[in-house]
């Protein structure tokens, strides 16, 4: 059975009585669960500006300094509190919730001290019984900080604990990354890097299909054939692709160009993978 939605909204309630600066519980549709999220940049600073992100107020900028001290307090808290709550309702704490996920207002890898965050994770979660701990602790990432050596030994430290990296891939071509990511980064540098990613830890590809309105036309991005090719060199080496649509209200998207797929479109690109031999895992 879910997870009782109470749990979630008590939990919710208290990270916002805590006033808690970088963890928070969200419901996660891709990880189909409750996720524990950490967010590294509450300065909602990022290094790309994705046209459908929906963090308020995102400016680029440099990272902040993390209080490790205070972080290790929210996630002692948060995890403590889930234990109990979860003991006392007879379910299992690694079935309920889905994973530890570096995510939130930024690109998580782009903070300094995003190793030594993820060392404290591990520590903690060390420290428990396997039944104790979130089902996988996950990376979401644009994968732009994947050729430096500290994020290659940060990745290698995340497959050791049996984690997992998502991978954003929103484009196939150059164009399409300038639009969607406002990335001045060519696509085959980016498919480096996220054969790098693959090669140091299990990674799976997340992309956003979404329809841009350009000049009266509604565009599909990323364009199928350009994205498929994009991939096909990197099939053996990834386990996935993650497949969605847009769910919630961008606050970058200023003209309102975009809108979420249909259910039948989303369904095509997920075919037209499958034939190809990926393992997509389709979220409307």
């Amino acid at each position: 059975m879910p997870l009782p939605s109470s749990l979630f909204e008590a939990l919710q309630r208290m990270a916002a009585q805590q006033a808690w600066q970088y963890v928070y519980p969200v419901w996660s549709r891709r990880a189909q669960g409750l996720s524990i999220g950490i967010n590294l940049h509450p300065n909602q600073c990022c290094n790309w500006h994705c046209i459908y992100c929906q963090v308020p107020g995102l400016h680029r900028g440099p990272s902040p300094v993390i209080d490790l001290d205070h972080l290790q307090e929210e996630l002692s808290a948060c995890l403590h509190w889930l234990r109990q709550h979860l003991h006392a309702a007879k379910r299992i704490f690694s079935e309920d919730v889905q994973d530890i996920a570096f995510a939130g207002d930024g690109e998580p890898t782009t903070s300094p001290q995003f190793p030594e965050a993820l060392a404290l994770v591990e520590r903690l979660l060390s420290q428990t019984s396997p039944t104790d701990r979130p089902a996988r602790v996950r990376l979401i990432t644009n994968g732009s900080q994947m050729h430096l050596t500290t994020t290659q030994q940060a990745l290698k430290v995340l497959q050791q604990m049996g984690g997992e990296v998502w991978f954003k891939l929103d484009a196939g071509n150059d164009p399409e990354m300038l639009a969607v990511n406002d990335a001045r980064l060519p696509l085959s540098l980016h498919l480096q890097r996220l054969q790098a990613c693959s090669m140091a830890c299990r990674t799976w590809v997340q992309t956003a299909v979404m329809q841009r309105r350009i000049a009266d036309q509604l565009v599909t991005t990323p364009a199928l054939a350009g994205y498929v090719q994009a991939l096909l060199p990197l099939k053996e080496n990834i386990e996935g692709i993650l497949l969605y649509g847009i769910a919630r209200p961008s606050q970058q998207d200023t003209l309102a160009s975009i809108q979420a797929p249909d259910i039948r479109l989303l369904q095509q690109y997920a075919q037209a993978l499958r034939t190809q031999g990926f393992n997509v895992r389709l979220f409307a």
